[in-house]
């Protein structure tokens, strides 16, 4: 007979039988060892490599890092072989400014003596200039390899001497303010300098800047330079036979020369100022080249500014990729270059443009290029365009182009999509960075695909952000 009581059952199988207790220890324990390695299964960040855990926290926050000395003893000085630091001391509150330092001087002080790879620091206001220079001393006396700053304290205006004699540099990143002159030593020496970057400073003398760049020719792969105050020079002079990429833009001051002899030179980003002369005797490897003519403002310049364009459209001929960009008030002298067709080079390797405006007279640009596959053009910030010079431009100038990306399109650059269709009828993919509204960018992609040859030649549509995609299938 069924007992109606269950709770009786159980008081019942519970009592009479003193095998029951021990049992219920068992599954007590048999559960504890069971959540135990599960546990030692689930941490399998302890049970990587040191070296791989090592890269892992160097990527963490300094604070981050050290936090991790609580987990285990295991965890409790990790922190200390850390090879890559980041210190990143822009901080409004004094409190936090003064707890900042402290912490990096007892962080560098547990830090075992071991060679650092890389550091990084980063201040602003309110550090104490000699903590700077003491943590970039400690950073050359552990045989550092890679050295970024950047100090935005006006204070701060005696960087350490070690820097510009330090052997074990491979990458050096120096951004100040303006006003900061960096002293160079007469024995200078940074033999395994591959990476050099200045920003954000002013030349010291003509001297210094030969003396910087001569202690590094035979190993300088990368060289930046930009915002930089040149007035103190009359000639930069950058000499190298390693060197495969530069930039030098958005100098100030006015009356010096570049001259640039890089026979391995790869990619050329170049923005074109107030110099009196540009000189590029051997650039003949260049593969990538991006021009700015940003600073060219006032029509009475123009005869002078052209000509040199002009000379630095010739030396870059032969590259594959070239990017031109400029603002709005930027483009005075743009319509008298690209008008030129009997100045403009022939660029017969160019397979990809990028055009940052619409300029006047760009139809001339594109009769020299005949191998060009891929064009991109960027609007924004740009006055629209005379579409009636496309009246004047011959036929065939796009046959041979495949991609075409604009970005910024608004309705009134709609016959500019006419133009493209009609002439380039290799085309496989338009892409499309709508401007404006959501309704808007609707309505113009729905114009677009109401164009007929849309319709006729790309099967394939589908949007993303902000960007309308059509690709032959």
């Amino acid at each position: 007979m069924n007992n109606p009581n269950p709770m009786a059952n159980k008081r019942k199988r519970g009592t009479g039988n003193p095998g029951n207790k021990e049992t219920r220890v068992h599954v007590r324990e048999k559960k504890g060892r069971t959540i135990d390695e599960k546990d030692a299964v689930d941490d399998r960040f302890s049970c990587l490599p040191d070296h791989l855990i090592l890269k892992i926290m160097s990527s963490l926050p300094i604070k981050e890092a050290v936090r991790t000395c609580i987990l285990s003893k295991r965890w409790k000085d990790v922190f200390t072989w850390i090879s890559e630091v980041e210190l990143y001391g822009c901080l409004k509150n004094k409190f936090l400014r003064d707890g900042f330092m402290s912490f990096v001087d007892r962080f560098l002080l547990l830090r075992k003596d071991i060679s650092l790879n890389r550091i990084r620091i980063w201040c602003g206001f309110g550090i104490d200039p000699s903590r700077i220079n003491g943590w970039i001393h400690y950073a050359l006396r552990h045989g550092v390899r890679e050295l970024d700053l950047n100090i935005k304290i006006r204070e701060f205006t005696q960087l350490q001497f070690g820097v510009f004699t330090c052997r074990t540099l491979e990458t050096l990143k120096l951004s100040f303010n303006q006003s900061f002159i960096p002293c160079v030593p007469t024995n200078c020496c940074l033999r395994n300098l591959k990476v050099l970057h200045l920003i954000f400073l002013k030349f010291p003398d003509e001297e210094s800047t030969r003396r910087l760049l001569s202690s590094c020719v035979d190993s300088l792969e990368e060289f930046l330079v930009e915002d930089c105050d040149l007035s103190n020079v009359k000639k930069l002079s950058i000499c190298s036979l390693k060197l495969k990429m530069l930039t030098l833009a958005n100098f100030q001051g006015s009356g010096y020369e570049v001259e640039i002899n890089t026979p391995n030179l790869v990619r050329l980003h170049y923005h074109y100022g107030t110099a009196t002369k540009n000189s590029f005797i051997n650039i003949s490897s260049l593969s990538e080249a991006r021009i700015g003519v940003g600073l060219v403002l006032s029509p009475d310049k123009n005869c002078k500014h052209t000509a040199a364009v002009i000379d630095l459209m010739r030396a870059i001929r032969h590259v594959r990729s070239l990017h031109l960009t400029g603002g709005y008030r930027a483009m005075e002298v743009l319509p008298v270059l690209l008008n030129l067709c009997d100045r403009i080079p022939i660029f017969p390797k160019l397979t990809y443009l990028r055009m940052d405006g619409s300029y006047a007279g760009w139809g001339t640009f594109f009769a020299s290029c005949p191998s060009l596959e891929t064009l991109t053009f960027d609007f924004s910030g740009c006055r629209p365009p005379d579409w009636n010079i496309t009246k004047e431009v011959p036929s065939g100038l796009l046959h041979r182009v495949k991609a075409i990306r604009l970005l910024k399109f608004i309705r009134k650059h709609m016959e500019f999509i006419e133009y493209v269709l009609k002439e380039a009828s290799a085309l496989e993919s338009l892409i499309i960075e709508m401007s404006g509204t959501k309704r808007e960018q609707r309505m113009m992609g729905k114009i677009m695909c109401a164009l007929p040859k849309v319709a006729e030649i790309f099967k394939i549509r589908y949007l993303q952000d902000n960007y309308w995609h059509w690709n032959k299938p």
